[in-house]
């Protein structure tokens, strides 16, 4: 009895109105109102009826006070039931999945049935994998089929790293997968439209070493069909011959006749993905007695209704039972919110409340609702309220609490406490799969950060060079425009020196004519004559020789400034080269990627972080 309690302890503020009501029925008799007290005492011969009626009426409004009030004394364990088995799901995302021999095209169909597939799988974990040229985790064994939706959704051939078709590394990275969950049996369920003989043996060997189911979902047609690229082009040979996708079925379902699985051919309707789920093991639900379980406290309270009738009996009388409970009702049902609220709770705690409104996916309220800090803090990460999430669960030390809080931390942005969160589990608990997986993300985001802040610092400091060499550019090309309209000036000097020389010389010329054309004044000229003789033969070298070098500067100076634009302009396209040469492709287009927050694209950089921890698989010459 030492877990006794009341769930609902307010409910005993029914007891003032209930013992008001009661002491103003004793005071107030239906004699009272037509003979005195004193007479009525006299003229009665044995006690009255009604007041072993309010005796009655107490006592069954005492019990029913109680029982509202959920008196418990014992706890019930609510599990979460989880499923031992365990399945991955294996999506073939090679190029001839563009091939449209199914309409709309074996991608989209691919995408269709892996859609359809998962809202069935409500009973264990499944996982993600995709294979092109290699095979990548897109993620680990999860009970979220939403999120596998989400992530199936934005796949496609022109993400994949390496372009190919590799089934059996994908079958290899789906045992994996299961393994580093510790788990030694498991079902794939692979969806592709091909397979060679090579591929084939390697899966049936990688099948042998364990007790690995394996089932197929084929998709295409024997006679096949061109491989239309995202551009619109078909895919071609070396030669320059036209690509045609065939599907093998006949390798297909070796492979799974092979790994005891089920095979189907994709057909339009969905009786494919009810055959895949029913003849498979789908159904084999464990559940697993280590999984977490939810203490609710039992509301006892509905064992006082029978002795509530038994107090009920002696007021079988006409009206008296009837006025008790419109009584009961008009204090029960006013709009007082406390009351109400009373009633509302009166067979079900703020924890399984809560845990209703959690199940119809009301995080909001599930959150405000539930008691245990676990829980509203699960309700919290839910509802997006990381920051509330962590509050709730500071303070735990168990490794449920930590993984969760190291989730909360990272979701929050807090990369380097959701490491040291997530470090605090494996501590405790080595072979945690999960948290392992959760801590090599966060750490490849940790660096992919500094990455991206290391760059942004890289591009200010170019940025900086740039406006310095600008402004040196555009200094220069002041002092050059200064420069040139000094020089532009003097040009205009000259131009009007020459402009009078040469009207000299026009005078000169007509002053010759006229001494031609009158010979008695040409004796009388010497002077001009020898000057007209000169500018005839063009001998002006006090004025024609400033001129020249005044032209020859000028033109000095236009070809220096444009020696130097051209300098300039070099120095610039050799900055932004070096720029984009010192950024890799991929990583530019990935910070793109995080200012628009392609989902596709973060699929990418996920499967790209993967292809740098391992070697590169070998080639087989086929790159569809």
């Amino acid at each position: 009895m030492s877990n006794f309690e009341f769930l609902y302890p307010e409910a005993f503020w029914l007891l003032i109105p209930l013992a008001a009501i009661i002491m103003w029925l004793k005071s107030t008799t239906a004699h009272s109102q037509v003979i005195a007290s004193h007479l009525a005492t006299a003229m009665a011969d044995k006690p009255s009826n009604s007041r072993r009626h309010y005796g009655w009426v107490a006592l069954l409004g005492v019990i029913l006070t109680v029982s509202l009030a959920g008196p418990s004394f014992e706890k019930q364990a609510i599990p979460v039931s989880q499923s031992e088995h365990a399945r991955v799901l294996v999506l073939d995302m090679s190029r001839s999945v563009y091939a449209n021999d199914i309409k709309p095209s074996r991608l989209a169909q691919i995408k269709y049935k892996a859609q359809d597939l998962l809202p069935l799988l409500n009973q264990g974990q499944t996982g993600l994998v995709a294979y092109a040229g290699d095979a990548y985790t897109l993620s680990p064994l999860t009970t979220d089929s939403a999120t596998l939706a989400n992530l199936v959704q934005n796949l496609s051939p022109e993400i994949m790293p390496i372009q190919g078709a590799r089934a059996d590394l994908a079958v290899k990275q789906a045992i994996s997968i299961m393994k580093q969950a510790g788990l030694n049996q498991g079902e794939i369920v692979l969806f592709a439209d091909d397979l060679d003989t090579q591929e084939l043996e390697q899966i049936k060997a990688q099948l042998s070493e364990g007790n690995w189911t394996l089932s197929v979902l084929a998709f295409g047609t024997s006679a096949g069909a061109p491989i239309q690229l995202s551009d619109g082009s078909l895919l071609t040979t070396n030669s320059g011959k036209t690509v045609i996708a065939k599907t093998q079925l006949g390798n297909l379902r070796a492979a799974a006749r092979a790994g005891n699985g089920q095979f189907e051919k994709y057909r339009h309707d969905n009786q494919d993905i009810a055959n895949l789920v029913s003849d498979s093991a789908f159904d084999a639900v464990n559940t697993n007695a280590k999984g977490e379980e939810l203490e609710a406290k039992i509301n006892n309270g509905f064992w006082l209704l029978p002795l509530a009738l038994l107090c009920a009996l002696p007021l079988f009388r006409k009206g008296v039972i009837f006025s008790f409970v419109a009584m009961m009702f008009s204090f029960g049902f006013t709009p007082n919110h406390a009351q109400a609220s009373v009633l509302d709770s009166a067979f079900s705690n703020a924890n399984q409340r809560g845990l209703a409104a959690f199940q119809e996916k009301d995080y909001q309220r599930a959150s405000q609702e539930f008691k245990d800090t676990k829980w509203r803090a699960a309700a919290q990460y839910e509802s997006g309220d990381y920051e509330g999430a962590i509050t709730s669960l500071e303070g735990h030390s168990d490794t449920d609490s930590l993984y969760n809080l190291g989730s909360a931390y990272a979701q929050n942005g807090e990369l380097d406490k959701a490491i040291a969160s997530y470090e605090m589990v494996l501590q405790q608990e080595p072979d945690n799969a999960d948290a392992k997986y959760n801590l090599d993300i966060v750490q490849q985001q940790q660096q992919q950060q500094q990455q991206q802040q290391q760059q942004q610092q890289q591009q200010q400091q170019q940025q900086q060079q740039q406006q310095q060499q600008q402004q040196d550019s555009d200094s220069d090309s002041q002092q050059d425009q200064q420069d040139k309209s000094q020089q532009s000036e003097s040009n205009n000097s000259n131009q009007d020196q020459t402009d009078s020389s040469q009207s000299q010389q026009s005078e000169q010329s007509e002053q010759s004519e006229q001494s031609q054309n009158n010979p008695q004044s040409q004796p009388s000229q010497p002077e001009d004559s020898d000057a007209q003789e000169k500018s005839a033969r063009g001998e002006e070298p006090e004025q024609q020789q400033p001129q020249q070098e005044q032209q020859a500067q000028a033109e000095a100076t236009a070809n220096e400034q444009e020696s130097d634009d051209e300098q300039g302009e070099g120095k610039q396209q050799t900055a932004s080269l070096s720029q984009q040469q010192e950024v890799d492709p991929d990583i530019r287009k990935l910070e793109q990627v995080e200012s628009v927050r392609d989902p596709s694209y973060l699929l990418r950089a996920q499967m790209l972080l993967q292809a740098k921890d391992k070697a590169a698989p070998s080639s087989t010459g086929k790159d569809w």
